[in-house]
């Protein structure tokens, strides 16, 4: 397929995510173009354009939406509104990493638009499973995340309530309840709690323990799910990111797996 052809995919957010996804595009992993590279910070999309054999221009949103036929959001929660208004009304399809920022009225959307959301099962496993479930009756789902301090670090939520990550020698819960307050709570670390409260339909029913664990060096995420039919439990344990302590590996992997997953003819999974 000529580059002419191939589809065009604008990244929004050029830390350890957007990265990886537009090596993985200038290597020929995922069969696209990158249209452009969009970020609050000029330099870094300046610095990952220049790092592309293609060279992607540095564009504003807008100005990237208009040149792609996929967007995909690697930035924070605050970038989610806006591209996704912008999106649905121009139909370009869009992906987001960030799923917390979501809210209730952007499916709504979509729902009115040619253009389709797409949401990555991100750094845990059993997504699949979870959505085949949600068609039956989900009983009970919960999420305890442990990380490591480091990958804590910042959380204004964690400066409220006087934790010192630098003294602990022991696990600490710090949160315990359900996935609308855990990602106000810590939006650079929980994403994955709103992908499952969403493929599962359990809404804010679903639990959530967050547990800052010094003892640990990776990113331990445990799911369990009961169900009528299907008692799942899903345990991974994932390598923080090199270039970001706060987000697993499989995140960055998820993310190209689904813009492969998107561009081809051939589409594995549920």
């Amino acid at each position: 397929m000529s580059e002419s052809n191939l589809p065009r995919v604008g990244i929004v957010g050029c830390g350890a995510i957007g990265s990886h996804v537009a090596r993985a595009i200038d290597c020929g992993e995922i069969k696209a173009v990158v249209s452009g590279l969009c970020d609050m910070d000029a330099a870094a999309a300046d610095k990952l354009s220049k790092s592309q054999k293609s060279n992607p221009p540095v564009l504003s949103a807008e100005q990237l939406i208009a040149a792609s036929d996929i967007v995909i959001e690697c930035a924070a929660g605050s970038a989610v509104a806006p591209l996704v208004e912008s999106c649905a009304a121009k139909g370009v399809a869009l992906v987001v990493m960030s799923v917390g920022g979501l809210k209730p009225e952007h499916f709504a959307l979509f729902e009115n638009s040619p253009a389709v959301l797409h949401i990555p099962s991100g750094a845990v496993a059993g997504v699949d499973g979870i959505l085949a479930c949600a068609g039956g009756q989900v009983t009970a789902i919960s999420l305890t995340t442990r990380k490591p301090p480091q990958g804590l670090k910042g959380s204004a939520a964690l400066y409220e309530m006087g934790v010192s990550l630098d003294e602990l020698t022991e696990p600490l819960v710090v949160f315990e309840g359900p996935p609308s307050e855990a990602i106000k709570k810590f939006p650079k670390n929980i994403n994955v709690s709103t992908t499952l409260a969403l493929a599962s339909g359990a809404g804010d029913s679903m639990t959530v323990r967050i547990v800052a664990d010094p003892t640990i060096d990776t990113n331990i995420h445990e799911v369990r799910l009961v169900s009528p039919y299907v008692n799942l439990f899903a345990r991974l344990e994932n390598r923080p990111s090199p270039d970001n302590p706060k987000t697993s590996a499989l995140a960055y992997m998820s993310a190209v797996a689904a813009l492969k997953k998107l561009t081809s003819k051939v589409r594995i999974g549920t």
